[in-house]
């Protein structure tokens, strides 16, 4: 039985034909190599994980010139350098875990505080929230650059999906503090204001928790 790799996200699909769809990634048929036993030095270097071989190409392209006056690589090489350690050191799930742990926790204290009135919970909710807000940054700059650099780009279902959740938790983060600002209570508001406010709370956890999905499907191949 043939074995078909898929280039952007690495899957091994065991068939005669390829999938039409990778079912890890969504890139399509076109996107699969047939892997075979003896593989010849060019083509294992080719399906290599980008992440590793990033630094090598970067050399490799700039030529055996490039740099020499000053000794460092040029400008294109060095940012393709900085991706590549991004992606081996495994920068982006570091960056997501930490809202993903905060996120919870935000709409267990914004709920409390709804129905408790608690001012104390309230403030509890909107600093972590603020917190979220700070590390979004982060989170979609590395998720950016592993997306370039270890997929080269592909434009799927799964990666949009990422790209889309991550843009919503930060409008919406920014949004609750915007709004929170403008009226201090609203978090502890009994009437529409405040139900509204935890709905827009566990909207923010619920499409962190979509991209976490999409993530997983990534890591772990199913």
């Amino acid at each position: 039985m043939k074995k078909w790799k898929c280039t952007v996200c690495g899957y091994i699909y065991t068939g005669e034909e390829p999938p039409e769809k990778c079912p890890v990634c969504g890139a399509d048929k076109s996107k699969f190599v047939e892997e075979t036993e003896e593989q010849k030095p060019e083509e294992k270097a080719s399906s290599a994980d980008p992440a590793e071989s990033g630094q090598a190409a970067g050399e490799d392209e700039a030529g055996p010139g490039a740099g020499a006056d000053d000794g460092e690589p040029p400008p294109e090489g060095k940012a393709r350098d900085f991706g590549a350690t991004i992606v081996r050191y495994h920068a982006h799930p570091i960056a997501v875990h930490i809202p993903n742990g905060a996120l919870p926790m935000t709409f267990v204290f914004a709920l409390l505080a709804l129905l408790f009135g608690s001012p104390a919970l309230e403030v509890a909710a909107i600093c972590n929230m603020a917190f979220i807000l700070l590390a979004m940054p982060a989170v979609l700059y590395t998720g950016y650059v592993s997306w370039q650099h270890k997929y080269n780009g592909a434009r799927t279902d799964v990666f949009l999906t990422k790209i889309v959740c991550g843009a919503l938790v930060t409008v919406l983060a920014l949004l609750l503090l915007c709004w929170w600002v403008i009226d201090p209570a609203v978090a502890r508001n009994g009437g529409a204001p405040g139900w509204i406010f935890l709905l827009l709370n566990l909207l923010t956890l619920g499409f962190a928790i979509i991209a976490g999905l999409m993530g997983g499907k990534l890591v772990f191949k199913d």
